[in-house]
């Protein structure tokens, strides 16, 4: 039997070291029909060359500094279509994952009939502790995208939830998310425009929901995530840092994207009540 053909979407901006590692993980795997696209933001560290170096089969594509992660994941999808791919994963290059992650993913998603199916997301300094097994709204709240089952234990989980194959989802993260090609047929790609970094993924799954394509989750599945919770955290000490808050692109709170989803996606009725839950939170963050 010929396996679906898989291509996982990795987009890098100067981290070399990281970007090798995952490759190093990729080229281990056991499935057969996997290909792998590396969208490079113009790196100045030598990842392009440490690519075509130790993984001449991994596929480069350029992208500008201003594409964040939508913008790249759209450019390495666009090629993946193109080549003629089954699947799409969506894959951060931080993330580390078994030998075998991308046939068990597989396997689950045809025997499931997943269109989207996003892994449970361990953290790498503490695997068991899970950082997100999907994400939930939680409109008129200062929270509105949670991520759902965050900091829990999985070995805490209620034991339905943790033995079940796939859970359905609203929403989910980017970082290993297996997608299937006709579903970008019916959704398109990310919003690079509104939502050009931060939650882009979750406002995509978010629109397929939408449009009848069920999203699904599996706590069995696991990729570490090597990320702390640091690197989400906003200088709002001075008026610059004030400034990459709300009109940064990389910022969590960047307004566009916050107002593109609430627009799109929060109940009229609730809309109001969230914006006052944000307006806030930010006065209690400059306390």
């Amino acid at each position: 039997m010929t396996l679906p053909l898989v291509t996982a979407v990795v987009p890098t901006r100067n981290r070399r070291q990281t970007t090798l590692r995952f490759l190093a993980a990729m080229a281990g795997q056991t499935y057969g029909a996997l290909r792998v696209v590396v969208v490079d933001a113009d790196s100045s560290d030598g990842t392009v060359a440490a690519i075509r170096r130790q993984h001449p089969q991994v596929t480069v594509v350029a992208a500008g500094e201003g594409d964040f992660w939508a913008g790249a994941t759209n450019r390495g999808v666009r090629r993946a279509l193109a080549a003629g791919t089954d699947y799409v994963l969506t894959i951060n290059d931080d993330a580390v994952v078994p030998s075998d992650y991308v046939e068990r993913m597989v396997a689950l998603a045809q025997r499931h009939g997943c269109g989207i199916l996003g892994s449970r997301i361990d953290l790498l300094a503490e695997p068991g502790r899970i950082w997100a097994l999907g994400t939930r709204t939680d409109w008129g709240t200062d929270r509105f995208l949670r991520l759902s089952h965050h900091d829990e234990l999985a070995s805490q989980l209620d034991p339905a939830l943790a033995a079940a194959e796939v859970l359905p989802a609203e929403a989910m993260p980017g970082n290993g998310v297996l997608i299937r090609r006709e579903v970008f047929g019916r959704v398109g790609l990310y919003d690079a425009r509104w939502l050009p970094h931060y939650h882009a993924d979750s406002e995509w799954v978010m629109r397929a929901v939408r449009c009848g394509i069920e999203a699904r989750v599996t706590p069995g599945v696991v990729v570490l995530n090597d990320f702390g919770d640091e690197q989400k955290r906003l200088p709002l000490g001075s008026l610059r840092g004030l400034l990459f808050t709300f009109f940064h692109p990389k910022s969590h709170l960047y307004l566009p994207a916050v107002a593109a989803i609430l627009w799109r996606h929060c109940p009229p009725a609730q809309r109001w009540p969230t914006l006052r839950a944000l307006v806030g939170r930010f006065l209690r963050m400059k306390r």
